[in-house]
Parts: structure tokens; C-alpha cells; sequence
């Protein structure tokens, strides 16, 4: 059997407790805010902590070896797959056919930089790399775009003069498909440095909250014919038509991923070639110790401000106390039991610590994925110096 004596007790004690905290709203409200951000900063940096690690892991599965000229193998990973720091020199994409023609590659992929669009990095690819474009997705965002994905037919693939832009660049620019572009050698090109070829926007690439969001990709044959059709009369800032920065390749089996690696550069030593081939899995593995340092020590200054929230909740409570004498005698005078002012005394810092707890909470969900890209931004562009 229920006891209505009881229950009533309860909500009758709940009803002063929430009035008593009404008017004092000030104090409550500051409370609360500190508190909340406390449990915030503990939610974040977990949150963080996690996600990079997240980021990290699903990086280093996408590609087995980077090929590039003469650069650091960590700068090199940096760059190819999170764009942090300077594309590598260029290279003849034609001096390197006889090094990828090896029967444990997959499919190897270039990546061709030096050309924009009003500010925007236009990067040339295989119809390989298109395909990862346009296929792979592996962080949707849960807003949705005001720009949908849409199919790409086999037709589009194939033409040498379509673009794939971005959804922040549909978005920002207010581009749709089947609109024209033109692109422009180097960074902030005038007039006479745009080529005369024009791309057609033939897809919108699926959000990936990374590099991808904010270029345009153009197959990296119709690249070479807009440069090669604009280099005559004009000095371009490259060597060869088909020089490219890197080339990301994936094999059939990563067990014969350090074989490939030796092969790839005895291969190219012999040639007379200086590349890099970088592993992104050992490369970006060294990032976990500065991840790791970096994370514990925010995690505990976050639970040392949490402690310092705490016991400023527990003093601002206890004046609260000493301050209320008069109004729990005036408790005591109406028939108020001293069990139920203990629990309403307890109640008051229960809700606002329930309170904090959702606000924290909410708001480290809400700003984390941002805040984690920012710091592994950071790190890694700290990481590259080193």
C-alpha cells in the first residue's frame, strides 16, 4: 500500500525546497553555472580524448604508403591526410609508372596541388580517388546540409572535366550541379593565371567534417590537359604538366607493406629518385604519446576545477545554512519535522548538482567534435615542428 502521508511529505518538502531556491535565484544560478562548467570541462576533454584517438585510428586505415619527394615522412602524413602544414615538392606523376606497377598494390592514388578557385584548393586525382570521394563516408554529419549528396553516374566519373566540390563550397559559393567553374594557377591567381578549360560541377561530396568539406577535386587528367592547353604563351608555376605532390597507395595485403616499402625505395635509388615513403599506421602511432600526455593532464586539471566547484558549492551551502536559522525555526514552529529540513536542506544541492551534470553534459556534446578537431589541429601542427 502506498503511503499518501508520506508521498504528500515528499512533495511538500520538494515544493520548499525548489521555493527556497527561488528566492535566493542569484546564488542558486551562480551555483549552478560553475558547477556546470566544472562537469563540462570533465565531459570535454574525455569526449576528446576519445574522439582523437577515433580520428587517428580511421586515418591510418585509409592508406598503407604515401609516396612523395624528398620530405619528412611525418610532415608528409600531416599533410596527406589532415592537410596540416605545406604540400610536398612536386614530382613527375610519368617517373614514378615503373615503381607502382608492383602486384601488391591495389590501387595507388596521386594527388595533384598548385591551382584554386576564388581561394578555394582545387586538388586533381584519379577516378580511384573520385571514387573515394564520392563513395566514402565515414562521419556524417547529423545536421543535415542544405545541400544533399547526390548519385554520381558511371558517365560523370568518366569525364575529365568534371569538379566535385564540397558541401561548405555549394554551400558558401551557392553552387549546384551542372554550374561552370574555372581554376587559376596558384594561390590567388588573376585573370590571366585561370585556364582557359572549364569544369563542370557534376557532384557535392558527403560531409566529412575535415579538408574534403572545404576543396574541390577535378580528375587529374583534365588537370594536365587545362595546364598543358594554358602553358603555351604563359610561364606556369610548375615543371611537367603532370606533376603531382604525393600518391597514397593501399595494398592488397599490408603484410607485405615494410617488403614494399624497401622495394619502392631501392627501386626509386636506382633510378636516380629521391622520394619518401612514409607508413601513415607508424607515423601517426607516435601522435599517442603526445594524445595521451596531453590528455591526462587536461583531464585532471578538469577534475581539479571540478573539485574546486565542489567545495565552493559545499561553503556557499553551509552560509546558505547559517543564514536560514530564522526561516527553519519558522520551519520547526509549523510542524515541520527535523528529518524532512535535513532532506530538503540535502534536496536543494542534489538538484543543483543533477543540474550541472545535464548542462555539462549537453554542452560538452555539443561543442567536443568541434573542440577536437581544433586541438588535434594544434598538436599535430605542434607535432610537425618537432
Amino acid at each position: 500500500m502506498v503511503n499518501i502521508n508520506g508521498f504528500s511529505t515528499a512533495l511538500l518538502t520538494c515544493e520548499h525546497a525548489i521555493k527556497s531556491m527561488n528566492y535566493r535565484k542569484k546564488n542558486t544560478l551562480t551555483m549552478l553555472l560553475v558547477l556546470a562548467f566544472g562537469f563540462y570541462l570533465v565531459f570535454l576533454f574525455q569526449g576528446i580524448k576519445q574522439q582523437m584517438i577515433e580520428t587517428i585510428d580511421r586515418y591510418s586505415l585509409q592508406s598503407d604508403l604515401i609516396i612523395s619527394k624528398e620530405t619528412p615522412a611525418m610532415p608528409l602524413v600531416l599533410f596527406s591526410l589532415f592537410h596540416v602544414g605545406s604540400p610536398p615538392p612536386e614530382m613527375r606523376l610519368s617517373l614514378l609508372d615503373d615503381l607502382l606497377n608492383h602486384p601488391e598494390i591495389e590501387y595507388a592514388i596521386p594527388y595533384a596541388y598548385g591551382e584554386t578557385h576564388r581561394g578555394v584548393t582545387v586538388i586533381g586525382t584519379s577516378p580511384e580517388g573520385i571514387k573515394r570521394l564520392t563513395g566514402y563516408s565515414a562521419n556524417h554529419s547529423k545536421q543535415p546540409d542544405r545541400k544533399q549528396q547526390q548519385p554520381i553516374s558511371s558517365a560523370a566519373l568518366a569525364d575529365p572535366m568534371a569538379a566535385y566540390i564540397g558541401i561548405n563550397i555549394a554551400n558558401n559559393l551557392d553552387y549546384q550541379i551542372n554550374d561552370q567553374l574555372t581554376i587559376g594557377d596558384g594561390n590567388e591567381p588573376g585573370s590571366e593565371q585561370e585556364y582557359k578549360d572549364i569544369f563542370t560541377i557534376a557532384g557535392i561530396l558527403p560531409r566529412q567534417n575535415n579538408h574534403q568539406d572545404d576543396s574541390i577535386y577535378v580528375p587529374l587528367d583534365g588537370l594536365i590537359t587545362a595546364r598543358k592547353s594554358w602553358a603555351e604563351g604563359h610561364t606556369p608555376s610548375w615543371s611537367s604538366p603532370d606533376d603531382i605532390s604525393f600518391i597514397d597507395i593501399k595494398l592488397r595485403d599490408r603484410m607485405a607493406l615494410l617488403a614494399l616499402e624497401k622495394s619502392l625505395n631501392q627501386s626509386a635509388t636506382e633510378q636516380g629518385l629521391k622520394i619518401t615513403a612514409a607508413m601513415p599506421a607508424r607515423e601517426l602511432e607516435q601522435l599517442y604519446g603526445y594524445l595521451d600526455r596531453a590528455a591526462v593532464s587536461l583531464i585532471f586539471i578538469s577534475f581539479v576545477t571540478l573539485g574546486l566547484c565542489l567545495l565552493t558549492l559545499y561553503y556557499a551551502l553551509t552560509r546558505n545554512l547559517q543564514e536560514r536559522r530564522q526561516e527553519i525555526q519558522v520551519y520547526q514552529t509549523l510542524g515541520m519535522s527535523q528529518a524532512c529540513i535535513g532532506v530538503m536542506a540535502l534536496l536543494e544541492p542534489l538538484l543543483i548538482i543533477c543540474g550541472a551534470l545535464f548542462l555539462g553534459f549537453i554542452a560538452s556534446e555539443t561543442l567536443s567534435a568541434h573542440t577536437a578537431d581544433f586541438f588535434l589541429i594544434e598538436w599535430l601542427l605542434t607535432s610537425s615542428h618537432h
